[in-house]
């Protein structure tokens, strides 16, 4: 048995629950913010092949960095 009284023993775990659940929303929004900059970095790459598609349909590939 722990010498912890059990009032005491529930706040304590109510606010290791409320750290936890607040880490774990830092980390999804963490991974909301990865996953809109990936999703940002695929459609940057999708224009950029649009804009090569189409200069080689016309004859030509403009490749200057």
């Amino acid at each position: 048995m722990s010498s912890i009284p059990a009032p005491v023993r529930q706040v304590l775990q109510a606010q290791q629950q409320a750290t936890a659940q607040q880490v774990n929303f830092a980390v999804a929004g963490k991974q909301l913010d990865a996953q809109k900059q990936t999703g940002d970095a695929i459609n940057a790459m999708l224009e950029q092949v649009v804009d090569v598609q189409s200069q080689i349909a016309k004859g030509h590939l403009d490749v200057r960095v």
